[in-house]
């Protein structure tokens, strides 16, 4: 889950890089799904095989990038947006 300090409250439009063994995924936050839809996030990857992933990369809407390291697979993560 994303908790953007600076643009909006729910890091609506932050872009997120999840990098394991096994390469790079791409996703970001949004609470539109398609047609007539919505979805309140948390934003979610797969992580496979893989325990844990290297690095996590939030590209906030504000241009604030962070960076978490070493991850822990099958959690839901609160990130805050660094005040900086």
């Amino acid at each position: 889950m994303l908790w953007d300090t600076k643009s909006n409250r729910d890091g609506i439009g932050a872009r997120i890089k999840l990098v394991t063994k096994s390469g790079p995924q791409y996703n970001h936050m949004t609470t539109s799904m398609g047609y007539a839809s919505s979805s309140d996030g948390p934003v979610h990857f797969g992580l496979g095989a893989e325990a844990r992933a290297e690095s996590i990369t939030i590209y906030w809407p504000s241009g604030a990038i962070q960076t978490l390291e070493n991850v822990s697979g099958d959690q839901v993560l609160k990130v805050t947006e660094p005040l900086h």
